[in-house]
């Protein structure tokens, strides 16, 4: 009976200890995060602990570790936003990136598995890339506001914090909003303010019975974007300490829509239970190019610009 007891609290014990050695807390995520970007910036995936089934996805393609960011960039760009979720085991880094000479706007999801660095997904928005409807040079992209109006950093006051599971859940409210054309759907504040690659898409003049702030529009504005389904929605990384909820989507576009869709992740600054800043970045696929190419891949199919032909 002793050695029975002992064999069970030697088995408890183990197993306590392997689940609290796969743990990766907030400064063990940063440590994961840092060698990881520091390895980018050397264009040498060795010196970052990455898994054998290690996979990186550059706006949705699959590239291997010695092309794409990994031979391009030179340097961190003038903004960096870290943001960690002990829960999901994910680092997210928002801000610039220096790519021989040229800023691009990147968003990262980095997985961390057992002491590993399993997963990598980058969102790259690029000054000439092309727009909404295939034309080069047309993508929203402005670095300098990006710069001058960066997504929030830093603790928030515990009795000001909302749970992981309503961050979650306010971040979705806003694309709820998106595809119903309903802005009382979205818990945004009055004025709150969306960028899309660091560009204001806020502030213009608002349709007749539209919500917005002070006459113009703001995060809130609903309107017809030609979506037939916000697909694909993912939960990236959630930051409860300083209230930061990472998701990315899929935009389908309704049958006849010529526009091409878009996938991104968006970065949502959450004040007191309400989105106050929207961050995204962002590119237009081709038509003929799977999206989000990650699990489950819902967003995949159909690979025409159309969510019906």
């Amino acid at each position: 009976m002793l050695l029975r007891k002992l064999i069970t609290f030697c088995l408890f014990t183990a197993i306590s200890f392997s689940a609290q050695a796969q743990d990766c807390d907030r400064s063990c995520l940063a440590g994961f995060l840092d060698q990881y970007l520091n390895a980018i910036i050397a264009n040498d995936a060795s010196q970052a602990p990455l898994s054998y089934g290690f996979r990186q996805t550059e706006n949705s393609i699959v590239t291997p570790n010695d092309e794409g960011l990994w031979s391009t960039v030179t340097a961190m760009g003038e903004l960096e936003r870290r943001y960690y979720d002990p829960e999901g085991s994910s680092a997210g880094f928002y801000g610039l990136l220096e790519e021989n000479g040229q800023r691009a706007v990147v968003s990262l999801r980095l997985k961390v598995n057992n002491n590993m660095i399993t997963e990598a997904e980058w969102h790259i928005g690029r000054e000439n890339d092309l727009g909404l409807q295939g034309v080069p040079e047309t993508v929203y992209w402005d670095a300098d506001n990006l710069i001058a109006n960066p997504p929030n950093e830093g603790a928030v006051p515990l009795n000001r914090r909302y749970s992981r599971g309503d961050l979650i859940a306010i971040a979705n409210s806003y694309f709820d909003g998106i595809i119903a054309q309903n802005s009382k759907v979205i818990k945004g504040h009055p004025g709150c303010s969306r960028r899309e690659n660091g560009q204001d898409t806020f502030g213009g003049p608002l349709a007749e019975g539209a919500t917005g702030y002070n006459g113009t529009s703001d995060c809130r504005t609903s309107g017809d974007f030609g979506l037939a389904q916000v697909a694909a929605r993912r939960v990236q990384v959630v930051d409860v300490e300083q209230q930061i909820a990472m998701l990315s989507v899929v935009f389908l576009r309704r049958p006849g829509n010529e526009r091409w869709r878009n996938h991104f992740t968006e970065v949502f600054s959450i004040e007191d239970g309400l989105i106050r800043h929207v961050h995204a970045a962002m590119f237009y696929a081709r038509p003929n190019q799977p999206v989000p190419n990650w699990p489950p891949y819902d967003g995949n199919f159909p690979l025409t610009p159309n969510a019906a032909e």
